[in-house]
């Protein structure tokens, strides 16, 4: 896909980190409608929920929600393996290739596919501030007690070495 930059035709190049999401499309499909098969979107975006709003402006009126989003390094070749694995369930629509209709247990099967292609990025903002809070005072507190019990213990008291005095010098019996 391309796009237009300052009157210029663009590339657009989706083989570089992103995100793949997955959306529903909600009460579209379905033996029950919606109920037991649904209707997914499996597609990759910079920022999904920029993606979501294009999709309420652009799209027929259809409710849909982010079920699920993953950070990958190639947003491109993850789009396509997670489209090749599940082609099976694929809708064909006229504007669209990337729609599927997944049972539930073809949902919990996409859902351990994103697992398997997700890359995880960890950052100290993942840590949440109030097990971090309560690290530090559960440290304070170890360190509050050391230093007491250290405080409360009787030291030994040194005494000094009394001063050894030198032996007398034996006498060598004379030999005969």
């Amino acid at each position: 896909m391309a796009h237009f930059n300052s009157n210029q035709w663009v590339e657009r190049n989706d083989n570089q980190p992103g995100f793949i999401y997955l959306i529903e499309a909600i009460g579209v499909n379905g033996w029950i409608p919606g109920c037991v098969v649904k209707r997914y979107k499996i597609g990759l975006s910079r920022n999904p929920e920029a993606r979501l709003t294009t999709f309420h402006a652009n799209q027929p009126p259809v409710d849909m929600r982010i079920v699920r989003t993953i950070y990958v390094e190639d947003m491109k070749a993850t789009e396509t393996a997670l489209h090749k694995e599940f082609k099976h369930c694929n809708v064909k629509l006229v504007k669209s290739r990337e729609f599927f209709d997944l049972n539930p247990i073809n949902l919990a099967r996409v859902h351990w596919a994103m697992t398997r292609h997700e890359t995880r990025v960890w950052s100290f903002a993942d840590v949440p501030k109030r097990a971090v809070a309560g690290g530090l005072v559960a440290l304070l507190g170890v360190g509050l007690m050391i230093g007491y019990g250290l405080r409360a213990t009787p030291q030994p008291r040194l005494e000094p070495i009394p001063e050894l005095k030198p032996l007398p010098e034996l006498k060598k019996p004379h030999a005969r």
